[in-house]
């Protein structure tokens, strides 16, 4: 049983409704969760979508929120990985299981063992907030669809390569990390304004997503039977994807939204769950919650990227979070402060 009886939320009240702030619901964790005590929370495009045009129906009212930071307030009954005040991050589960004692928008969340990270004291836990969805699925695209071998704190190079397309955006810039931990080469796309970020994160390759003849220089890089991970997966860059992994020889290609028709018939598109390794696909999630990510974090082989833009404010600032977000944001990650860390 919680002692946790003071929560705030951030609701959802009805489909499409705004955000109003109130009671939020007691954490009632299993043998095999974390319940944090929130610090910070990522806002992801998931939450306007779902507030814009739902994916699915959701038990209104509800409550919104993927990624979180914070402390260690209370553990499940065979948790022994954490210590109570550790400070973590973890990744959310609410729209797959509709509990909302398991959304980040509130002060108290509760989180699968398996998709919590401890975070070193270098990091702060507002930086630290930009990664639990990112990695995840950035894992399930390279690990489960595209079956890369998994991350090493001391890769060998395999000699394949992959292109990341969208390395500046949160999945992008935990997907090249983890691609270069797999042993691979990565060729990436980002505005002129993020190439060096996303070199500093490992890529080899980098072209402007702008150039219009992108597609063109990117093909010089890549050889037959390498692998493409579209970060964006709008219409236009599945179809530019597709094109380009149609005519190295076709396969897979990794797509976080719906898939778009192709005209290539040796492309197929494969949406991608983030959630996977939490819910379906444990042993990635232990290759890569459990035992990489503390240690690269720890090592500083792993960057939180990309930077965080801290709104200040608490749980109001949700629907201004998620609004920011909806208008476009580039090589940021919107990040609410529930509380400031001491």
């Amino acid at each position: 049983m919680s002692r946790y009886t003071d929560n705030q939320a951030a609701w959802i009240p009805e489909e499409k409704a705004t955000v109003k702030v109130g009671p939020g619901p007691t954490p009632d964790p299993g043998e095999n969760d974390v319940v944090i005590e929130v610090a910070y929370a990522a806002v992801n495009p998931t939450d306007f979508k779902m507030q814009d045009t739902p994916y699915f129906p959701l038990p209104y009212p509800f409550i919104f929120g993927t990624d979180v930071t914070g402390k260690v307030v209370q553990l499940g009954s065979n948790v022994t990985r954490f210590k109570i005040g550790q400070r973590v991050t973890g990744h959310c589960d609410s729209l797959l299981t509709h509990k909302a004692t398991r959304a980040g928008y509130q002060r108290y969340t509760t989180v699968r063992e398996i998709l919590v990270c401890a975070i070193p004291d270098n990091i702060p836990l507002a930086q630290a907030a930009v990664l639990p969805l990112s990695v995840s699925t950035a894992s399930s695209a390279l690990f489960k669809t595209l079956k890369l071998p998994f991350p090493t704190m001391h890769p060998k190079p395999t000699g394949k390569r992959i292109l990341i397309w969208g390395g500046s955006s949160s999945v992008g810039a935990s997907a090249i990390q983890l691609a270069v931990a797999a042993g691979y080469t990565v060729a990436t796309t980002a505005g002129v304004q993020n190439h060096d970020l996303v070199r500093s994160l490992g890529a080899a390759y980098v072209v402007d997503h702008k150039d219009p003849n992108a597609i063109q220089e990117i093909l010089k890089v890549l050889k037959q039977n390498d692998l493409v991970l579209d970060s964006i997966s709008a219409p236009n860059t599945q179809v530019a994807c597709s094109e380009i992994l149609g005519k190295i020889g076709g396969g897979k290609l990794a797509c976080l939204l719906w898939p778009e028709k192709t005209k290539f018939d040796n492309v197929e598109i494969v949406f991608v769950n983030g959630l996977d390794p939490g819910m379906v696909d444990l042993d990635i999630g232990d290759a890569v919650w459990r035992k990489y990510m503390p240690e690269a974090l720890a090592a500083g082989k792993f960057q939180p990227k990309p930077d965080a833009e801290i709104l200040e404010g608490g749980l109001e600032k949700v629907q201004e979070g998620i609004d920011i977000l909806r208008k476009g944001v580039s090589g940021k990650k919107i990040v609410i402060e529930l509380q400031k860390e001491a």
